[in-house]
């Protein structure tokens, strides 16, 4: 349905214009939920694991749970979506403008051998903080009425300051599952876990790529979730020689995932 020469037929099959139907295809990659491939006959996507997985259990995309996975995805994406990957990994500054935060971006760009212009780093902070944080967003209801709610607003990870001035929320306890927060963990070292089921708690808290960074955790933070996780006999916390380690009981992220969502279901 995405393929250029078939852009009439998808306008008609979906329901949305043509910029939405590439909207849509970028989308579903950049957020891990499809992969694409080309072909002489075309471009297909298909449903990737936890594509699948959500449309099966979530497909209205109502849990904070799946919200928190489809960010993660983006935050993660270095090259599909690169002014995601750079806010929760690479900026050093939690409280930004439009124009602190492009002319940052616009250097990091510049170093990595960007060739495009500064307006086009604008549109782009633009769209990176409207799926966080709308400026007419103030009440949930108001907001549905308008058609203005940003796709990730309920993990509120952006908050406006006031007078142009943004922030980057920490993220709460109350809003993160801590089973999602595994399965990010496991997704986030698969290579590490392969001869080793221990992580270190500051590895997960500082590195880029991981829940630390892109959930924006504080210390506290991410100690209460691994004691939840504790509690359910999912993981074990240690101390070795100063230094804080989780043992993972099991690498099975599928199982994980699943069992979330099936218990999800149950509520």
């Amino acid at each position: 349905i995405f393929t250029p020469s078939q852009e009439y037929e998808a306008v008609d099959s979906i329901g949305v214009g043509r910029v939405m139907v590439k909207a849509m295809r970028y989308w579903s990659v950049s957020t891990g939920i499809a992969t694409e491939t080309k072909s002489a006959n075309g471009i297909q996507q298909l449903l990737t694991y936890e594509g699948s997985i959500i449309k099966k259990f979530d497909p209205y995309c109502q849990d904070n749970g799946t919200l928190w996975i489809l960010h993660r995805n983006l935050a993660n994406n270095q090259e599909g979506a690169v002014a995601w990957y750079w806010a929760f990994n690479e900026n050093g500054e939690h409280e930004f403008t439009k124009a602190s935060f492009s002319d940052s971006f616009f250097t990091y760009l510049l170093v990595n051998g960007y060739k495009g212009t500064r307006k086009t780093v604008e549109k782009e902070f633009d769209c990176f903080k409207n799926t966080y944080l709308s400026d007419s967003y103030s009440e949930r209801n108001k907001a549905l009425e308008d058609l203005t709610v940003p796709f990730f607003a309920p993990l509120k990870l952006i908050k406006s300051m006031g007078g142009g001035t943004y922030e980057l929320s920490k993220g709460s306890i109350a809003s993160i599952p801590p089973e999602i927060a595994l399965y990010c963990i496991l997704q986030d070292n698969q290579e590490r876990l392969v001869n080793n089921r221990q992580l270190a708690i500051d590895l997960l808290l500082k590195e880029s790529k991981q829940i630390g960074k892109y959930m924006n955790l504080s210390y506290s933070t991410l100690i209460e979730i691994l004691q939840q996780l504790e509690n359910k006999g999912l993981v074990s916390i240690t101390n070795n020689f100063g230094n804080r380690f989780i043992e993972l009981n099991s690498i099975d992220s599928h199982t994980i995932l699943e069992s979330y969502y099936n218990n999800l279901k149950r509520l």
